[in-house]
């Protein structure tokens, strides 16, 4: 059966289709009958008259203490893959199962027996992508208020960026994983792991920031610029979680940092001291480093638009 049916709009915002009734007659529906309607990765909807149920993913991983970087990224691999089941076997099976739990949401120890451990990674069915994301944002918002505090005040914030930057690269994974079993078109889902790694390396090279400049603490000139960076982060995410870009906005809070970033160019002129110019140097290009991610931030905000409506004309 392959017919085009047209779509009807009662009331304000429902839309309705009709089914064909020889389906109707052939699957025995009633009136009042439930049909699920399920989202594919393409995009497409599948009706059903039974609810889906979603099939268990299991993997076996042999992990070693010798190699345990390359045991790690298989880990990763497989719940990023959509794993709700890893069985680890080999040696070194409870370090590496620490490790995961340590790094990774939702990842409990189910079984242990010997040499071989079974990790059962917790659902997350009721947390959307758009809450993750949120979550995402306002840990590496803190990340730059602790990093500006550092700078103007000159005090010692590395220990707390560190447990947050631990946070990120956590929430990070798991966006990631959920784009990937969830209902996301994959169209959409490509443009949406973009801004999720950008935000990722934001926060790298805020805590960057902090451990590289220790020597040069406390120093307003790049707390200001560390300021305008978060204002321009902040107005590309506002864009892309909001699905409507606000160009203007980012093109001013961009400009404004560009204004303070000339400044640090000619105090750099009239620096004598040859330690501190490196310094300044590399702390401002981090600064760069920011925008430039937040850049891909905003991009991926206008891209999801096109994402949803390839029809949409320019």
């Amino acid at each position: 059966m392959d017919e085009a049916r047209r779509i009807q709009k009662t009331g304000r915002s429902t839309f309705i289709v009709s089914l064909p009734s020889e389906w109707i007659s052939k699957k025995g529906v009633n009136k009042g009958d439930s049909i699920y309607l399920v989202e594919n990765s393409d995009g497409t909807l599948t009706l059903s008259l039974k609810k889906s149920e979603k099939s268990s993913k299991s993997c076996t991983i042999s992990v070693s203490l010798s190699s345990f970087d390359n045991s790690m990224r298989n880990v990763v691999s497989a719940y990023v893959g959509g794993a709700d089941r890893i069985v680890l076997t080999g040696q070194g099976t409870s370090t590496i199962a620490e490790e995961a739990r340590r790094i990774l949401s939702g990842v409990e120890i189910a079984e242990e027996n010997g040499e071989e451990i079974v990790l059962q990674i917790l659902t997350f069915e009721k947390l959307s992508i758009d809450a993750i994301f949120k979550r995402l944002f306002n840990v590496t918002h803190s990340m730059f208020l602790l990093a500006i505090d550092s700078y103007k005040l000159g005090t010692d914030a590395t220990v707390e960026l560190s447990r947050k930057e631990d946070e990120v690269d956590r929430l990070y994974l798991l966006l990631l994983r959920n784009l990937c079993v969830g209902n996301c078109p994959a169209s959409e889902s490509v443009f949406k792991s973009i801004a999720a790694k950008g935000m990722e390396k934001i926060s790298d090279h805020v805590e960057d920031l902090c451990v590289s400049g220790k020597d040069v603490l406390p120093n307003p000139t790049i707390a200001n610029l560390l300021d305008k960076s978060l204002k321009v982060y902040s107005s590309a995410f506002a864009s892309f979680a909001n699905g409507n870009p606000n160009e203007k906005e980012f093109s001013e809070a961009k400009d404004a940092y560009l204004v303070d970033f000339k400044k640090i160019d000619n105090l750099l002129k009239k620096e004598k001291t040859a330690s501190k110019i490196l310094a300044l140097k590399s702390l401002s290009e981090k600064c760069n480093k920011i925008v430039r991610y937040s850049e891909d931030i905003m991009e991926s905000a206008c891209d999801l638009i096109f994402a949803k409506d390839d029809q949409r004309t320019v």
